[in-house]
This record gives structure tokens, sequence and C-alpha cells, in this order.
């Protein structure tokens, strides 16, 4: 099967966004109109409320796509339809210092396959695009990568989808500490699994819900359950149990942990293939803080990119189906 991605640089093209927004446009409109009906103004309110430095963003972004109440519903992302993935992360380190690894296993055709570097505020900042301006994971320049996953719980609750708020975090946190402070206080609309780590080395694992408290573990392995499994059929499907153990046995591997997971995140059971029921594996991110790099990985091929040095270009890569 064959999967197509581009990578474009915001600050250097400023048309490449809305390009990209007119090929996805038709189909995220038909996603949001499955969205309970939410006036707009109280969407974009709450965005103000709760991420009030990604207002100005957004209000830029907004105009810049050609404007419009659909339009401006879309992209605050607040109580839209709901969306299950499955991923698999780990923070451990090399010669270089900290490391997130993750896969994304997710439908194909409901992927941008967008590597996005962008600097709309204070930080520049580089990762997997999600919603058009959301993230699925990524970096910023002062060294802290965030990256997402399903929390496997069968929930929904008023709250932003959780691209936009990992979009927040990049916008905005310079540190773990700092990422651990706007998730006390976002509320997000799904269960959904947090993990960062900065340039320091410091890394956390945070498990929200929209009907629970936030809780914060240091714990360096997740994949889509939160502690324990509270959604079997969903857990089974996905191997949720089976990953974890495998992430967590690559954990203190002696020295050579990091090439050890950059192995086996290509392999059985974290590498998968269930592709036509839209569970299959579609990259294999690797952020290095105190690089500023970001890692693209698939079985027999890899794509590098730096935080702030554009390279805008297409690739297709070629997955046993």
């Amino acid at each position: 099967m064959r999967l197509n991605f581009r990578a474009i640089s915001d600050e250097t093209d400023s048309g490449a966004l809305p390009r990209v927004f007119a090929a996805y446009w038709p189909a995220y409109r038909k996603w949001v109109h499955r969205s309970r009906t939410v006036d707009t103004r109280f969407c974009v309110h709450q965005l103000g409320e709760h991420m009030p430095e990604l207002l100005p963003i957004f209000e830029r972004l907004l105009g810049r796509l050609g404007g419009g109440d659909e339009v401006a519903r879309f992209l605050a992302l607040y109580d839209p339809p709901r969306v299950i993935r499955a991923c698999s992360q780990l923070v451990l380190s090399d010669e270089h210092g900290p490391l997130l690894i993750r896969s994304y296993d997710h439908h194909p055709r409901l992927f941008d396959g967008v590597v996005l570097g962008s600097r709309w505020g204070e930080m520049a900042t580089l990762g997997m695009a999600d919603c058009i301006w959301g993230a699925l994971d990524g970096i910023n320049d002062r060294g802290c990568a965030v990256a997402l996953a399903f929390g496997g719980r069968n929930v929904v609750g008023p709250g932003f989808a959780a691209p936009l708020i990992l979009r927040y975090l990049l916008e905005t946190c310079a540190s773990v500490r700092e990422v651990r402070e706007v998730l006390a206080r976002v509320p997000v609309y799904m269960p959904y699994t947090f993990v960062a780590v900065d340039k320091s080395g410091e890394f956390v694992t945070a498990y929200l819900s929209p009907d629970r408290a936030p809780s914060f573990v240091v714990r360096r392995a997740s994949t889509n359950h939160q502690g324990q499994v509270e959604w079997s059929e969903y857990a089974g499907h996905t191997q949720s149990v089976e990953r974890l153990a495998r992430v967590e046995s690559l954990i203190g591997v002696a020295e050579s942990a990091a090439a050890v997971a950059r192995q086996e995140f290509l392999a059985p059971p974290l590498w998968r293939t269930n592709y036509g029921v839209g569970s299959g594996t579609l990259y294999v991110a690797e952020y290095a803080p105190a690089l500023g790099s970001l890692v693209l990985r698939w079985p027999g091929r890899e794509e590098r990119f730096q935080i702030g040095t554009g390279g805008a270009r297409e690739f297709s890569v070629d997955v046993p189906a």
C-alpha cells in the first residue's frame, strides 16, 4: 500500500497551508457536520477562554483560509466528532540526550500526511499535522516534544480535540513543567494520553478524560489504555496490552536501548498492518529535543527533518498491507 506525504513550511511558503486546506476541506466539512450542534461563537469563546494564546493565531488562519462560520467551527475543534486511533509511545535516550519515539495507527484515508513547520507565535514548531493546524506529535525550538494517544475509554464530553491541545502545548510550553500546568486546566473531549519530554530529560505521561480529573504519572511507556483496560473490545482489537508489554520491554536495554527500540517499532506488534479496518501503522516518529530534529520511519525507509529549516518536499512510502 502506498502512503503519500508532504512536508511544508508555513514560515517560508505562506500559500502551502491554504493549498492543503483547499484539498482537504470537502472531507473535513463533512466530518465537522457530524458533530453535535454548538454555536460557533460559543466554540470560539471557549478557545479564547482556555487557550487565549491561540486566539490570534486562529483569527489570522481563519482569514487566510477564507473565513466563514463553517471554517471557524472546524478550526475551533471544540466538541468535534469523536476519532479513535491507536498509538505506542516511549521516552528513552541516546548519546544525544532524551528521545520520544512513537508509532501512529489510523485509517490511511483519514490522515493528512502533512509534516508542518511553522512560527505562528514566539516558538518555531515542527510536527505531524492533523485537522490542518492541530498536531498529532511535534517539537518546538525550546526543546519540548509532545505526542498523543487515544485513552481507550468509550466516553465523550465537552472539550477540545486532542490535536488542538497538542498544538497549544507546542506554541506555549518550553518545559514539561509547563505542559503539566496546561494539561491540568484545558478540557479534552475524549480520553487521551499525552506524553511530553524536554531537553533536560524531564518527562511525564498525562491521562486526560472529559469525566475525570487529569492524572500525571512518571512512566516512559504508554499505548491505548490508561493504567488499566476499561474498554476490552477496543483494547483487544488494537492489541493495546500486547503493545505496552513490548514497549516496556525496551526500557533499559543496556546502552543500545534506542537502537533496539528503532528496530522494534518497525516490527509486530508495534508495527501493525490492519489498514482495512482502519488500524494500521502510518509512521513511526522519533523526536530529539536537544537536536530539534524529527525522523520519520517505515520498514526500509526514513525521512529526516530539522526544526526551522523549511525543506518542503513530497514523497510516497510503500508499506506492507
